[in-house]
């Protein structure tokens, strides 16, 4: 994975519809991710949690598709 911070509107452009692993993110006074770095992507998010398993620091796990078949999700 190279360095290269993107910003959210990236990611979902370059990794649709995968689970990514974000670090060295910048999130607004809202706590809304705006950029990172992509250090991990898949269509699995059992890839992505193994990959996260290994990092220590602030880090950020999203997906850039829909709601994956099956998820639900409550506010």
């Amino acid at each position: 994975m190279s360095n290269e911070r993107l910003t959210l509107e990236e990611m979902e452009q370059k990794y649709p519809d995968e689970w990514l692993f974000i670090i060295d993110c910048e999130f607004s006074e809202n706590t809304e991710l705006l950029s990172g770095v992509v250090t991990a992507h898949s269509e699995s998010r059992a890839d992505i949690y193994e990959a996260s398993g290994h990092y220590k620091g602030g880090a950020a796990i999203y997906y850039t598709g829909g709601l994956p078949k099956g998820m639900r999700f409550l506010l």
